[in-house]
């Protein structure tokens, strides 16, 4: 029999959307590559086209901008409060977008796709409009990688799947999904989340990260556009005993301002740079603490290796919401938006390692081996194969 063709849709606007759709895939091939084509498109950056490269370039840019400016995101969000956020889709995407929706949508009919796996609102609302014209024989599946869901997520999709209960309450109850269109699945975990097993001993050894301070790791996600220097810088002055770690993603510039001063930092200050890094996960275990923007798919992978987190910015609902969930209702760490008091706070924990503890402890609640990923495949397999 012909194998019924997937293909999952690669966005970058910060990398929550890609690691998730990278743990979709590789739970796809892994469990039913014998009787289902698995195809990874990465709509934009690889279409040649230069309205759809520019349309993710405009996508990573905005994501650069809530990074630095919370009342960037917030503007919109009011926007789609005032205005109906059915309406601001609809309008944003039938006029500004209007030729990036429709090459995407002639692009997705290319490809003769039984099923679209999407993690973006873009492409999911493209993959609705199209089917909607008649240009699309394909089911429309979404998975929503934040906490909640927003308003601009097309409440039409086939299958709309969420990492929470209360997002899919959400779903239901503001954005008027279909319950029978809406499922329910664990956090998600890629592979490489779910390699890293070993002991906080074994990855400080493999970076050559001391054990003998209290090891830090700080990051803002792919961009390092919000807090990192802010709170690297501050903590470099510090008397405490710290190993610090910056994770400066795509920051080029960042990078190399940390690798300058890595050798000309006090001697109770071991400063070990990092670019961006698919083994991230790997330094998260061997921290101690994570300090961070509430990036959903960043705490997750955290708190997946039982590390207690700090965070110290949110750039809207989304952010907020997982800020909330993780420290309030998870109690997996504290948010502290203040560089000041969270200096404070980090060097108390240099002393003092009671409270870091129970974070510790709480992270072990949530499973990384209950894999999300795998439960989207067997879901995905179902509607498929039977």
């Amino acid at each position: 029999m012909k194998k019924k063709k997937v293909v999952i849709q690669f966005v970058e606007a910060g990398m929550g959307h890609i690691v998730t759709a990278e743990a979709i895939a590789e739970c796809l091939e892994k469990k039913y590559s014998d009787k289902l084509e698995i195809i990874r498109d990465y709509v934009f950056r690889d279409s040649q086209d230069p309205d759809l490269i520019n349309y993710e370039k405009f996508s990573i840019n905005e994501v650069r901008k809530a990074n630095k400016n919370k009342f960037h995101l917030r503007l919109q969000l009011l926007m789609m409060k005032i205005f109906g956020a059915r309406f601001t889709l609809k309008l944003s995407y039938s006029t500004v977008f209007k030729k990036v929706r429709n090459k995407l949508i002639k692009h997705m009919a290319s490809q003769n796709a039984d099923m679209f796996i999407s993690t973006y609102f873009m492409t999911l609302h493209s993959g609705v409009v199209g089917k909607s014209k008649k240009k699309l024989n394909a089911t429309i599946v979404a998975y929503n990688p934040d906490h909640n869901t927003h308003g601009w997520w097309d409440k039409k999709a086939d299958l709309f799947i969420t990492n929470n209960p209360n997002a899919t309450t959400e779903a239901i109850k503001i954005r008027k999904m279909s319950p029978d269109n809406v499922a329910t699945v664990n956090f998600i975990a890629r592979q490489i989340v779910l390699d890293t097993n070993e002991s906080k001993a074994y990855y400080r050894k493999k970076y050559n990260i001391p054990s003998s301070k209290l090891v830090v790791v700080i990051a803002d996600g792919a961009y390092a556009a919000a807090r990192l220097e802010e709170y690297t810088d501050a903590l470099i002055q510090s008397n405490k005993e710290f190993t610090l770690i910056p994770i400066c993603g795509k920051n080029e510039k960042l990078y190399q301002k940390y690798c300058d001063l890595k050798d000309k930092t006090k001697s109770n200050i071991t400063l070990i740079p990092m670019p961006f890094i698919a083994e991230a996960p790997e330094l998260y275990k061997a921290a101690d603490v994570f300090v961070t923007k509430a990036g959903p798919n960043a705490i997750t992978d955290c708190v997946f290796m039982e590390t207690p987190i700090l965070t110290n910015f949110y750039s809207g609902e989304i952010e907020k919401t997982s800020n909330t969930l993780f420290t309030e209702t998870y109690k997996c760490g504290v948010y502290e938006p203040n560089t000041k008091k969270a200096v404070e706070l980090l060097e108390k924990w240099t002393i003092d390692r009671t409270e870091l503890n129970e974070f510790a402890k709480n992270t072990t609640v949530l499973n990384k081996h209950k894999n999300g990923a795998e439960e989207i495949a067997d879901i995905i397999a179902n509607k498929l194969l039977n």
